[in-house]
């Protein structure tokens, strides 16, 4: 009989050992935001201009290295339940743009940002053609600063992170989960899994979140200084 007593007893370790460290999956959201807050080392606030009615969403602010960050938690809209997506965002305090989108795209320019890949293979007197490299071909390449964007894309550091964040729907057609919009690097975690980043996966482990802080610092140095 002790032997029983021995394994009822290692069970009820086991349950109260699972309610006190459960994952954040399973933890609520004010914990989840707590836990980032922590991990962070950061300013948790309420984000200012949701809907009326809408469920809650927050922002972290914090710094690394010099460069203020913001981390952004917002309802994804649209579906019949509840779903989120997150951004990371650090400012570069340039008004430089660049961003990718899927093609066929339509040839308008808008002001004052270029459509690099509907400029002709022989271009245009006075225009710079941004040279983008091969791993990151097959969308349209959009930026306000032809002459910073072929820098950027000259150093290999610099396209590695863009390549960490590149991915692939059912297609095969490649998207960026990175994007820079005057000035303010933007890296979106998906809310549906299996795009990196994706919302679930930081929602599990709040500490992942350190996996791009480096990444995004390197960027906006590089984007401030060169």
């Amino acid at each position: 009989m002790a032997w029983v007593v021995l394994i009822v007893i290692l069970l009820l370790a086991g349950i109260i050992y699972l309610s006190v460290h459960s994952t954040p999956h399973n933890q609520t959201g004010e914990h989840f935001q707590r836990s980032l807050e922590k991990v962070l080392e950061g300013t948790l606030k309420p984000l200012s201009g949701q809907p009326p009615g809408s469920p809650e969403a927050f922002q972290i602010e914090f710094q690394i290295v010099g460069y203020p960050f913001v981390y952004e938690d917002v309802p994804d809209r649209g579906f019949a339940q509840e779903v989120r997506k997150a951004y990371l965002k650090v400012r570069t305090y340039t008004d430089f743009t660049l961003y990718f989108t899927e093609k066929p795209r339509s040839t308008t320019i808008k002001t004052d940002v270029i459509i690099v890949s509907n400029i002709p293979d022989k271009p245009i007197e006075g225009a710079e053609r941004v040279r983008v490299p091969a791993p990151l071909k097959g969308q349209d390449v959009q930026t306000n600063n032809t002459a910073l964007a072929n820098k950027l894309f000259a150093n290999g550091k610099m396209v590695d992170i863009f390549l960490e964040f590149r991915n692939e729907d059912s297609r095969g057609y490649p998207s960026l989960a990175l994007k820079i919009l005057e000035g303010t690097i933007i890296l979106e975690f998906h809310s549906a899994e299996g795009k990196t980043p994706d919302y679930r996966t930081l929602r599990r482990n709040p500490p992942s979140i350190e996996n791009y802080l480096g990444g995004l610092a390197l960027l906006a140095r590089f984007i401030k200084t060169v």
